[in-house]
């Protein structure tokens, strides 16, 4: 097996040179096929150990080849493909927890749409019951004759307008006196207009 460098590279199409250290000078053409059981693709710099084989135009190509260092892809894919198939083998649980989901969700609706059923059912009892009339609600609602008050005695008014009483001096009383300033014309009563007579003698 031969050792060398990777001295060019190209990443979009998967293929590159190797420079031998057997200082041929010839480079030898390398795939990315070649290298695909690597845990990460080939950059410039890497040390490749290689087969060589000779194509028929006249190149030389590698083959069998891995990059000094880098581990392999083989023995880290073992355990996820276990993995894919222990999933594969029994995908029952899965569809059981996916198939009971739904039944569960309509359980759950339907005892929701019991319970708001139960309770507008006692809500509308409640507006459409007929009232139990007892005995004492029967005398509360006997007929009581209404008595009708008696009309209010229109009363003689307690004072009347008399000729040259317009001063303070000829009144007996505050009422009096309140009497002649709203009823009775000239008088002299209510000096400040404030519609209070006689304030020093009685309204005070």
């Amino acid at each position: 097996m031969e050792r060398g460098t990777l001295v060019r590279w190209n990443t979009e199409k998967g293929f590159g040179f190797i420079k031998p250290e057997t200082g041929d000078n010839q480079d030898v053409f390398i795939h990315i096929s070649t290298l695909k059981h690597m845990v990460r693709k080939p950059i410039v710099g890497d040390e490749i150990l290689f087969h060589r084989e000779n194509q028929p135009d006249g190149k030389v190509k590698a083959v069998k080849a891995s990059i000094e260092g880098v581990a392999v892809v083989s023995n880290s894919i073992r355990p996820a493909s276990h993995t894919s198939q222990h999933h594969r083998k029994n995908p029952s649980h899965h569809d059981d927890n996916y198939r009971s989901s739904p039944v569960l969700g309509r359980v759950i609706m339907l005892i929701i749409l019991l319970g708001v059923g139960i309770f507008g059912y006692k809500q509308y009892q409640k507006m459409t019951a007929t009232p139990v009339l007892t005995n004492e609600d029967v005398e509360q609602m006997q007929w009581t004759p209404t008595v009708s008050k008696p009309s209010s005695i229109n009363l003689q008014p307690q004072f009347r307008c008399e000729a040259g009483k317009t001063h303070c001096s000829q009144m007996r009383s505050c009422a009096e006196a309140t009497f002649y300033i709203r009823n009775c014309p000239g008088t002299q009563m209510d000096g400040n207009n404030d519609g209070v007579p006689c304030e020093r003698q009685f309204c005070n």
